[in-house]
This record gives structure tokens, sequence and C-alpha cells, in this order.
């Protein structure tokens, strides 16, 4: 990552933890967080990262946040500076999107435009 990146990250979460504990719920793989609503580890990107996936009948969505992006969205397998583990990271993004292309279920995904980053 970039130098000072990472402090620019953990800047705005500075006593989230303390402020937050008593709602937060650790998982290893997925959690459903409600009926329809299960978040799941993906890994690569950031540490940590999750994916929520919403179903509704027969209808479902999926936000990858920015598992998924603008690069990535033209070659999958393709890695930025800004991941974790690039090769997991393309590995995730690989199998999400064959998954979503398989049960044709909708992605939503963050680029770098629309939380107003510079790219």
């Amino acid at each position: 990552m970039p130098q000072g990146f990472p402090d620019a990250l953990r800047r705005p979460l500075s006593g989230s933890r303390e402020k937050y504990q008593s709602q937060l719920r650790l998982f290893d793989d997925e959690h459903q967080v409600a009926p329809g609503v299960v978040v799941r580890r993906t890994g690569g990107h950031t540490p940590g990262h999750k994916r929520v996936r919403i179903a509704a009948g027969s209808d479902a969505l999926t936000f990858a946040g920015d598992a998924v992006f603008t690069v990535g969205s033209i070659n999958p397998a393709g890695t930025t500076a800004f991941e974790h583990d690039p090769e997991e990271a393309a590995r995730v993004r690989v199998r999400l999107l064959r998954q979503l292309a398989e049960t044709g279920e909708l992605l939503v995904a963050l680029t770098c435009r629309s939380i107003h980053w510079p790219c």
C-alpha cells in the first residue's frame, strides 16, 4: 500500500471498537445477520473483508464492497497495490464472479469513483 494509506484508514476508526464492542459478533466463515442477510468472509483484499448477500424468495443480491473494482471488472485475476493478499484477492474475485454468473444474482460493488477517491 502507498505510504500513509493505512494510517488514513485507521484514523476515522479510532475508538470504534470500544464504542461498538457490545454489538460485534465474531464468526469464522459466515454469519446470518437477519433472515435472508448473510455476511461472508472473503479475504485477500483487506484483512477482515466481508461481502453481504441479501436474498428474498428467488431474488438475491451480493454486495462485495471493493473486493470487485474497476480494474478487477476488466480482468478479475488482476491485482492492485491496495490488496493485502493479491493472489487471494484475485481467487476470491474470480470465484465470486463465476458464482454470480452461474446463478444470475446481482452484484453491487464500490469503485473508487463511487467513494470519491481519485483513480
